[in-house]
């Protein structure tokens, strides 16, 4: 999908991936994936970083990424994986899979950057099986008031076009509540040191038979 590529900054973030990997952001993939199991939905794979955390409960990947240049960036971490990936260029406001299909879900810095929120977690919702695991690891709003906050509003016009259409003051955490998600198991560390996306949403969430249905 053209209108989601991003060639420039797939190559860079590829790079900043890669290197945050051997720090807190890695060692956050790795505790976020450790409730994941069966049949897991990466929705916005990137450059496929969250693969080699994945533990040995996780059976089988279907991922959708719209980015033709992050698709390629993935390709030497799904041969790497030793793990059936499925990989399709679909949007997650749209996912082309059946209700109830996969057994958890995977946000990883993705939601700060799709056009609907609401309609991506909707779709994840569909699709997981009642009972099924979120993981989430995602940048988001600072706590209004704080320093960090009024640097995300100085950045935030801007920031998109910067950063391959991220947006740096989602309310993510806000998303999840309207969806009806039990969302008192999301901490909110600092994981970096880049002020517009250091705050941040960790954590998981057991989904119930009846929220989001």
């Amino acid at each position: 999908m053209a209108g989601h590529d991003h060639p420039v900054f797939s190559q860079v973030y590829r790079l900043l991936a890669r290197a945050e990997d051997s720090g807190a952001i890695g060692k956050a993939r790795t505790t976020v994936s450790e409730a994941l199991h069966g049949r897991l939905l990466i929705v916005g794979l990137g450059p496929a970083e969250d693969l080699h955390h994945l533990p040995a409960t996780v059976t089988e990947v279907v991922a959708v990424e719209p980015s033709g240049p992050m698709r390629r960036a993935a390709a030497g971490a799904i041969a790497a994986s030793g793990l059936p990936v499925e990989l399709l260029d679909a949007l997650g406001e749209d996912l082309p899979l059946a209700d109830n299909s996969v057994d958890s879900v995977l946000f990883a810095y993705v939601l700060c950057s799709v056009e609907d929120p609401e309609q991506v977690v909707a779709e994840a919702l569909r699709v997981l099986r009642p009972g099924g695991t979120i993981a989430v690891l995602e940048h988001v709003v600072a706590e209004e008031g704080s320093w960090m906050r009024r640097t995300q509003r100085l950045l935030a016009p801007a920031w998109p076009y910067l950063a391959g259409g991220c947006r740096c003051d989602r309310d993510t955490k806000a998303v999840f509540a309207a969806a009806g998600l039990d969302v008192s198991d999301l901490a909110s560390p600092s994981l970096t040191f880049v002020p517009p996306v250091a705050p941040s949403l960790v954590g998981t969430i057991t989904v119930g038979p009846s929220a989001g249905r």
